[in-house]
């Protein structure tokens, strides 16, 4: 492999760094500039939903957040091949989804406001977030697996459960306490996203510095 192809592959990992980063930026922006918004209380996607006051400024930040993991994705299908590690390749290959779904899902197909009727686009957003969902669910295991068998890394095995534990723990207390009224939606909604948000960044980090250079 040519030096600059080898740093170019080794740039991608930096979409998988300034992604999540920009998806917090994207939270923070939009929980000031949205009158009323309640990160405890509110969806992320309320941000963007049909309607939104700043939809068209919050979709782009959201769109280069999705742009993140798709780099991300490729740079870890680059790296390792589907006929020598197998896993981390599916794995890079869903989260190349993950990111495409997810920019859709904050341009194409915004969220429904609560309370008004559906539209086509809304239940396009219900769905794709469903499959990006099992994408991630699935992509995190399979790559944290595939690591221990190239790497020996137990510590990375344990930390990929641990965050899909807390995206399922995050799902399940959303659906809880939304059936009792509780108004706590954007908390938990936030605790299964910046789980895998956080993981993302990590493996991107340490990916993008131990790469041969």
């Amino acid at each position: 492999m040519s030096e600059k192809n080898q740093k170019l592959k080794r740039s991608l990992y930096l979409g998988g760094i300034f992604g999540p980063v920009v998806f917090l930026l994207n939270d923070i922006i939009g929980t000031l500039i949205t009158p009323g918004y309640n990160q405890i209380i509110n969806a992320v996607s309320e941000l963007t939903q049909a309607g939104a006051e700043n939809a068209v400024l919050l979709s782009f930040l959201f769109l280069v957040a999705a742009t993140g993991l798709v780099l991300f994705g490729f740079g870890l299908i680059f790296q390792y091949t589907f006929y020598t590690h197998r896993l981390i390749f599916l794995g890079g290959l869903f989260i190349i989804l993950l990111g495409i779904f997810s920019a859709l899902t904050g341009t194409i197909f915004p969220m429904d406001p609560f309370g008004e009727p559906a539209t086509f686009a809304g239940e396009m957003h219900k769905y794709i977030t469903l499959v990006n969902i099992l994408l991630i669910v699935l992509a995190i295991p399979m790559i944290g697996i595939g690591i221990y068998k190239e790497k020996q890394s137990k510590p990375f095995v344990f930390y990929s459960v641990l965050t899909v534990i807390l995206m399922i723990s995050g799902g399940i207390l959303t659906g809880i306490m939304m059936a009792d009224g509780i108004e706590m939606l954007g908390l938990f909604e936030r605790m299964t996203i910046y789980a895998y948000q956080l993981w993302v960044f990590i493996l991107a980090g340490s990916m993008y510095f131990s790469y041969p250079q």
